[in-house]
C-alpha cells in the first residue's frame, strides 16, 4: 500500500500574496512521469512596468510556444521511514517513539482487523445490514491518530474505525453502532459503520462523498477566528476527491489560511471505479500545487512515515496567539495489490482455518483476539526486530498489546 500524505502550510511570499500547502500520496510506478523540465534561467526585468502582471500568478514571459505536457513532470516521490523488512532506512527519521505507544499502535492495528473480520462475517450472515472493512489501511489510521492531540477535531468517511480505537472508543460501542441496538448513541438511526463520539472530538460519518470536506474547512475556519490551539484532520478517498465538494474544500482551506490537515487515502477504487477512469497526471497529490498547496507522498504501510508526515503538518497547522496559521493536507494512496504486504499469505490461511467466534460480546472477542494473534507485516517485522534487541520473545509483545 502506499500512502501518500500532504501537510500544507501558508507563507508569505515577497509579493504579499499568501499560500497554502498540500500533501498527497501515490503509487510508485503508476502512470510514471518520466523526466522533469531543466530549469529556466530567471528573467531580469527593467522595470516593474516589464514584468509580467498576472494576477493570482508568479510567472514570466516567453517568446516560444510552449505547452506543459502532464508526462514530462517528475512525479511526486515517496516518502517512507522503514523498508519492506521493517528496517530503519535513516535513522535520523527514526520518530524514537516510547515502547508504551509502539505497543499501541500495534494493539490497535490487531484489534481493529479482528473486529473487521467479525463484523465482516456478521453482515455476510445477514446478522447486521452494512459494513466496510478496513484491511490494509489499518497503519495509516493508528499513525495519524498517533500525531493527533486527543482534541483535535476529527472528519472521517468510511474507513477511519482505527482512528476511533487509538483513541480508545470501547469494543461494546463499535458492537452496538453496527448492530443499531439499545446501546447505540445513536439510537439506531445511522447506517453501520457510520461512528461519532462527541467525547472523543470524531464527527459522527456521513454516507454521502466528499460532504465532510467544506465541513471541516469550516470547523478549522472557526478554530482559526476562536483563536484555538487545535487542528481539524479530513480523512476522504480518491473518489471523494473527484466530487465538487473537495475542490471547493482545498481552495477555501488555502485562501483563508486555516488550521486543517486533508487526509487522503487513496485504495485505488472509489467504490467500483479504478483511478484509471477517474484522473490523469500525477494522480491527486499533483492538485495541491495547484491550489497553492505544499504536497507530499507517504508509504501507507509504513506507520512511522505516516506518524512523522502527519506530526510536521500538525505542528506547523497549530494555531495560537503568536503562530501564524497554516494549512495542512494529506493524501493516502493504496492500491489494492498491495495489501498482500499487508496480510502475508501464512495470515490469510490463518484467518481461513480458525474457528469463528459464534458471537459478539466483549469476552467472545477478547478471547479470540487472544486465541489469534494476527500480524501486520512490515510493523510485525519492526517489532520482532525490537523484541530481539531487548531480547524478548515477540509471542510476549503479542500478549502484551491485546491485554
Amino acid at each position: 500500500m502506499a500512502v501518500a500524505i500532504a501537510a500544507a502550510r501558508v507563507w508569505r511570499l515577497n509579493r504579499g500574496l499568501s499560500q497554502a500547502a498540500l500533501l498527497l500520496l501515490r503509487q510508485p510506478g503508476a502512470r510514471g512521469l518520466a523526466r522533469s523540465h531543466p530549469p529556466r534561467q530567471q528573467q531580469q526585468f527593467s522595470s516593474l512596468d516589464d514584468k509580467p502582471q498576472f494576477p493570482g500568478a508568479s510567472a514570466e514571459f516567453i517568446d516560444k510556444l510552449e505547452f506543459i505536457q502532464p508526462n514530462v513532470i517528475s512525479g511526486i516521490p515517496i516518502y517512507r521511514v522503514m523498508d519492506r523488512q521493517g528496517q530503519i532506512i535513516n535513522p535520523s527519521e527514526d520518530p524514537h517513539l516510547p515502547k508504551e505507544k509502539v505497543l499501541k499502535l500495534y494493539k490497535s492495528m490487531t484489534l481493529l482487523n479482528t473486529m473487521d473480520r467479525i463484523l465482516y462475517e456478521s453482515q455476510r450472515q445477514g446478522r447486521i445490514s452494512f459494513y466496510m472493512t478496513n484491511y490494509g489501511e489499518e497503519g495509516t489510521h493508528v499513525g495519524s491518530a498517533a500525531a493527533l492531540d486527543n482534541t483535535d477535531l476529527v472528519f472521517g468517511q468510511y474507513r477511519e474505525a482505527g482512528v476511533l480505537m487509538y483513541r480508545d472508543y470501547p469494543l461494546e460501542l463499535f458492537m452496538a453502532q453496527c448492530y443499531g441496538n439499545i446501546s447505540d448513541l445513536g439510537k439506531g438511526r445511522q447506517m453501520p459503520v457510520h461512528y461519532g463520539c462527541k467525547e472523543r472530538h470524531f464527527v459522527t460519518i456521513s454516507s454521502p462523498l466528499a460532504t465532510q470536506i467544506p465541513q471541516a474547512v469550516g470547523a478549522a475556519y472557526a478554530a482559526k477566528r476562536a483563536n484555538a490551539n487545535r487542528v481539524v484532520i479530513c480523512y476522504f478517498g480518491e473518489g471523494a476527491a473527484s466530487e465538487g465538494d473537495a475542490h471547493a474544500g482545498f481552495n477555501f482551506a488555502a485562501t483563508l489560511e486555516c488550521p486543517i490537515i486533508f487526509f487522503c487515502r487513496n485504495n485505488g477504487y472509489a467504490i467500483s471505479t479504478p483511478t484509471s477512469e477517474q484522473y490523469r497526471g500525477d494522480g491527486i497529490a499533483a492538485r495541491g500545487p495547484g491550489y497553492g498547496i505544499m504536497s507530499i507522498r507517504v508509504d501507507g504501510n509504513d506507520v512511522f512515515a505516516v506518524y512523522n508526515a502527519t506530526g510536521g503538518p500538525k505542528a506547523r497547522a497549530s494555531v495560537g496567539p503568536s503562530s501564524p496559521s497554516t494549512t495542512g493536507t494529506c493524501g493516502i494512496m493504496m492500491p489494492l495489490h498491495a495489501m498482500g504486504l499487508w496480510h502475508p499469505v501464512s495470515h490469510q490461511q490463518e484467518l481461513s482455518t480458525a474457528p469463528k467466534p459464534k458471537g459478539t460480546t466483549k469476552p467472545i472477542l477478547e478471547s479470540y483476539l487472544k486465541s489469534h494473534l494476527l500480524g501486520h507485516s512490515r510493523y510485525q517485522l519492526y517489532i520482532h526486530q525490537d523484541a530481539v534487541r531487548r531480547e524478548k520473545p515477540q509471542s510476549n509483545l503479542n500478549r502484551e498489546s491485546l491485554i
